[in-house]
């Protein structure tokens, strides 16, 4: 994060982020969105991802979240972790494969806390415009910003807790995310957005002394931000050359989800900000991978069939 911000002062920031919320705003924060769960039903099949789900005490089943691709439902914090992960690896070694986990790692939390589209799409542009106005070190460290910024807002976190959530995630010690996407990388940036989920529900769990109290003795001298800093937009998601959204998610998840529910799902996340109950979304983002297969029918060889015995007479 930039030099020039302590942690409450950034804290302070966050709390009082509210950017306009015109036409063109969440038109941006829609393509985002897209792009990003287009990409994570692509990364679903990965070796990463898949054998994320097939570790023991990963994902447990029996949350609200959805792990993408799959009927598992396990909690916001650890469908966050997979769904980030799943998000960079099919990304095909895009530079902005932390913004597309960015997105979706929010998701799992506004499905656990029953909260609308609406308030989904205003927590991305909220995080977006947090990251972009402080110019950061390098893409994890802004998707980290981010997420601590949206789910904030999500939760109504003070701005103690806050900058307790920035500390507890590391946000100031994010190391360097490569520009490969392979299974390393994608499991750096879902492991660390993991962790700022669970930093902001620590926050939210503990009373404000307790918050008070980390964040004492911790502040950092205010500096100029560092010649040359990038400033990234976490909803700017690139597209394939030539590509609109739609062919360019239906390549992504033409694979993933049945044929009857890709145009469907489009259609949805097309108006996700009028989407009051989320689940409707979720239901759509489950895979075949784990739906009951029809049964195979298998035929007797020729001449080997008897036929059945009946208690029937002409």
């Amino acid at each position: 994060m930039s030099a020039s911000a302590t942690t409450m002062g950034l804290a302070a920031r966050i709390r009082a982020c509210d950017p306009p919320r015109d036409a063109k705003a969440v038109a941006r924060a829609r393509a985002a969105i897209i792009t990003a769960f287009g990409r994570t039903l692509s990364g679903a099949p990965s070796a990463i991802t898949t054998a994320l789900l097939a570790t023991s005490g990963v994902a447990a089943a029996g949350g609200s979240a959805l792990v993408f691709g799959t009927e598992r439902r396990t909690s916001a914090i650890d469908a966050a972790l997979v769904n980030a992960t799943a998000a960079v690896a099919g990304s095909d070694a895009s530079a902005d494969a932390a913004h597309a986990a960015f997105v979706v790692s929010l998701f799992g939390l506004c499905e656990e806390r029953g909260k609308t589209g609406q308030e989904f799409v205003d927590a991305l542009i909220a995080g977006a415009e947090i990251s972009r106005s402080l110019p950061s070190a390098g893409r994890l460290e802004a998707a980290l910003l981010g997420s601590i910024a949206a789910a904030a807002r999500l939760l109504g976190l003070s701005a103690a807790k806050i900058a307790a959530a920035l500390l507890m995630a590391g946000v100031a010690k994010a190391g360097t995310l490569a520009d490969g996407q392979g299974g390393a990388e994608a499991l750096l940036v879902g492991q660390g957005l993991r962790n700022a989920l669970l930093a902001a529900l620590l926050a939210e769990a503990m009373d404000e002394a307790s918050c008070k109290q980390m964040i004492e003795g911790d502040q950092r001298a205010a500096g100029e931000a560092l010649p040359g800093a990038e400033a990234h937009d976490l909803l700017a998601l690139k597209s394939s050359p030539g590509a609109d959204l739609w062919d360019q998610f239906d390549q992504h998840v033409g694979a993933i989800l049945p044929r009857d529910d890709v145009a469907p799902l489009f259609e949805r996340l097309e108006t996700i900000e009028k989407v009051k109950d989320l689940a409707t979304v979720s239901r759509l983002l489950q895979g075949r991978g784990h739906r009951a297969a029809p049964k195979k029918v298998v035929f007797a060889p020729r001449g080997t069939h008897e036929p059945e015995e009946t208690n029937w007479v002409p």
